[in-house]
């Protein structure tokens, strides 16, 4: 019997995507200055839509474009990883700085919330182990 039930598994896929996204940003804002890098445009709802397809079917997500094709059909969420717009700068680089600490802030502050929402149930399940005694 589960007794944290599946909202549990479902907010920890979203702290795990909150987290590989973080990554990602800061692997953009990182690259700023480097010549012809393409920005990772991916959005919350492809990292958590790998996160819980892999956590569904017990077999690793692809992270990268070039990785073995899974037959399943969601894996196919990634496909535009890179931006695919011409370069604002004259290096090439896709990173637009301003928008990468906008999104940035929007994802710590998601990811908080996600993390008083798992505290607030970890708090409901201990005053129901108090009452219960």
């Amino acid at each position: 019997m589960n007794m944290l039930g599946s909202e549990f598994q479902r907010l920890e896929s979203t702290l795990v995507a909150r987290e590989r996204m973080q990554a990602a940003i800061s692997g953009n804002i990182a690259n700023a200055e480097t010549p012809n890098f393409r920005a990772d445009q991916r959005s919350f709802a492809d990292f958590l839509a790998e996160q819980q397809s892999a956590g569904s079917s017990g077999r690793a997500a692809t992270t990268h474009r070039m990785h073995f094709a899974d037959t399943d059909s969601r894996q196919n969420l990634s496909m535009g990883l890179f931006h695919r717009q011409q370069a604002h700068k004259m290096d090439g680089n896709t990173v637009d700085i301003q928008k990468e600490m906008a999104r940035m802030s929007e994802n710590q502050l998601m990811y908080e919330l996600s993390m008083r929402l798992i505290k607030g149930k970890l708090g409901g399940l201990k005053n129901a182990i108090k009452e219960g005694r």
